[in-house]
């Protein structure tokens, strides 16, 4: 009789641990899907309409999309034509779900100078492979 119940209890046990397992999720790394430059993200930093080139009286967004979950830091470093930085922007996160985090910015000064910029959108540090995103714009006159 406590053969049986032994038996009995160990099958229990391992059909629980076996549930268990298979009804865990693992955690995904954190990673950048994408970048897109736009000048207005609706209320999910969705981009409102992807671009490179952008008006002087523009405000420029970065619209990331992050999959994975888990705790993270997304920086952004703004660059002028010049290489000088204009702009270093830091964000914590934690993930349950793909999601997107914006940056943004404004004009200085009423207008940003014409020109090629560049961002560089890092997670974590940006030490990870693909943990790091360029992208270019322009600033110029447009019609």
């Amino acid at each position: 009789m406590y053969a049986s119940l032994r038996r009995n209890a160990a099958a229990l046990m391992v059909g629980m641990l076996l549930g268990a397992i298979a009804c865990s999720k693992s955690a995904e790394p954190l990673k950048i899907a994408q970048v897109d430059l736009t000048h207005e993200v609706d209320e999910h930093n969705e981009p409102r309409s992807a671009r490179e080139t952008f008006a002087p009286t523009s405000t420029i967004y970065a619209s990331i999309a992050v999959e994975g979950t888990g705790p993270g830091i997304l920086t952004a470093t703004w660059t002028d034509p010049s290489g000088q930085v204009i702009a270093d922007q830091k964000q914590d996160f934690t993930n349950a779900k793909p999601t997107r985090y914006e940056f943004h910015i404004p004009p200085a000064k009423g207008e940003h100078p014409l020109g090629r910029y560049h961002v560089t959108i890092a997670l974590n540090g940006g030490k990870e492979a693909g943990a790091t995103k360029h992208r270019e714009f322009e600033i110029r006159v447009t019609q």
